[in-house]
């Protein structure tokens, strides 16, 4: 066995330092890494791409396959060469080159896998490792990124996926894909001294109140009778969305226009102020004795949702948590919450690492751990693979671990943190957007003009008028330049102060 780096699909193993060499696999659908140091001198020319293909191997064994998106260039000291610090991501990347624009009606899952792969990637991808017949009645893609159309589907069916170094992509139900290999006192499959465990009873939780912001109840309806003739102002027992308010003064109910308190005004577009934080409504004038107020609307009423764990209550008493997060607007979420946080602090928090010289592990993986000496029997699932070499022919492997009912927990808040993609509505259109690009040639043509003689006569008149003043006659100076006019009969003329003129 060796360890061997493609690039290019040229084996290039010996450009790499061999100790910069770290390949990086996360949780299932998300993207996995790969990073080396090459030096590029003497017989050694090759400069990366950004879309060179990676490949790495454990032996026969293929760990990773993607692409160069980027890296940082230096000159080694010395004057050794050139230095690149490389990073590449798996195939995800390039999965993601091209947007979904489709709709769906009464097909499998595995069917609409394999129309995304034909239609909207490069057509390297295949779905051998996709396993769901589930029909999905109708879903919509508008300009939506291939990864995320899996995520969406997979969440359908609680399902996971990731794509493998060979570009097919494996879509399977959670909890299903077991390691190759499982973890006990004699299994000899680990590097014994480098199991460690994590047992932490501090965050002891089996009472998980979770209270989160309001959410809008049933459409609730009352009258208010008016006592007295001095009230203008009137007190609701809730804060409302929609609320609609009528007023009998006595010939019927009639609808009131609405404003909001401290910003509208009364006028002719409105009748009563609305106070929503102090649950008031109020008329510019004070109602009549016996005058019937009707408001109706849905109360806004706060998000509190408990759960508890019986049999942790019973072992260790009640632990009690309470969480704010004000982002939950419905019981759902906030039960779900408060379930998935019971289930993973009912009991002592547990995580787990360990290395390996033994290739085959993957993030999402179901793993045991049992061990008499340390008195564990624990299902975890394999959360971040990093392999690195020990020496030119072996990788150890450094696995962390994380109980089920953790990820579970990990993965919800995931999804209330970061939402999925807003649902294609269904009379939504899936438009394909394409552009058109053409190359225009443009020719130019010059038209040399040659040079030629003409002859032409030209003729020149001259008028020459003598000053009708005479030279015995003296005009009348002016300081200013001037124009006489109009001619002969005007006697001002320009004159010069050193010349023509005498100041006295």
């Amino acid at each position: 066995m060796s360890i061997q780096v493609d690039i290019a699909s040229v084996d290039r193993t010996d450009h790499i330092v061999l100790e910069s060499l770290a390949v990086e696999q996360v949780m299932t659908n998300q993207v996995d890494s790969a990073q080396f140091t090459i030096r590029k001198y003497g017989s050694r020319t090759y400069a990366p791409s950004v879309g060179d293909d990676v490949y790495v191997y454990d032996g026969a064994t293929k760990i990773f396959g993607g692409e160069i998106v980027s890296w940082d260039e230096r000159v080694e000291s010395g004057g050794g060469g050139i230095v690149y610090d490389i990073k590449c991501v798996d195939w995800t990347y390039l999965f993601d080159s091209q947007l979904v624009s489709a709709s769906y009606e009464s097909e499998t899952i595995e069917d609409i896998i394999d129309d995304i792969v034909s239609n909207f990637t490069d057509g390297s991808f295949t779905t051998i490792g996709v396993t769901s017949t589930f029909v999905i009645d109708s879903i919509v893609f508008n300009q939506v990124k291939p990864s995320e159309c899996l995520k969406r589907l997979a969440k359908v069916v609680n399902y996971n996926w990731y794509i493998d170094p060979d570009k097919d992509i494996n879509f399977f139900a959670k909890f299903t894909n077991t390691a190759p290999f499982n973890l006990t006192d004699t299994s000899g499959n680990y590097i014994y001294k480098k199991l460690e465990r994590e047992i932490d009873g501090t965050q002891l939780a089996n009472t998980v109140v979770v209270r989160g912001g309001e959410y809008n109840g049933d459409t609730y309806t009352d009258d208010i009778t008016v006592s007295g003739d001095d009230s203008k102002s009137f007190l609701l027992p809730y804060k409302f969305a929609n609320l609609t308010v009528q007023l009998d003064t006595g010939g019927g109910f009639v609808s009131q226009d609405i404003g909001i308190d401290f910003i509208d005004d009364f006028g002719a577009s409105v009748d009563v102020l609305y106070n929503y934080n102090d649950k008031t409504i109020r008329w510019q004038s004070a109602l009549a004795d016996g005058d019937i107020i009707r408001f109706s609307g849905n109360p806004k009423i706060p998000v509190l949702a408990t759960a508890q764990d019986p049999l942790s209550v019973a072992e260790f008493g009640v632990k009690s948590r309470f969480i704010r997060d004000t982002s939950i607007e419905d019981l759902t979420t906030a039960r779900q919450r408060a379930k998935a946080e019971v289930n993973v602090y009912k009991d002592e928090i547990e995580d787990a690492k360990f290395e390996t010289y033994t290739s085959g592990l993957r993030t999402g993986m179901y793993i045991n751990l049992t061990s008499t000496l340390r008195t564990a029997n624990t299902d975890f699932l394999i959360r971040k693979v990093k392999a690195q070499p020990v020496d030119p022919n072996n990788f150890v492997y450094k696995v962390d671990l994380v109980t089920t009912a953790k990820y579970e927990l990990v993965e919800l808040l995931q999804s209330l943190l970061q939402p999925e993609p807003r649902q294609a509505d269904a009379s939504e259109v899936a438009e394909i957007i394409k552009i058109d690009t053409a190359i225009v040639s443009i020719a130019e043509s010059i038209l040399a003009v040659v040079a030629s003689e003409d002859d032409a006569t030209v003729t020149i008149t001259e008028d020459i008028r003598k000053d009708p003043l005479g030279a015995n006659t003296e005009p009348d100076w002016v300081l200013a330049p001037y124009l006489p006019s109009p001619w002969p009969t005007d006697t001002k003329r320009e004159g010069r102060v050193d010349y023509s003129m005498e100041v006295y």
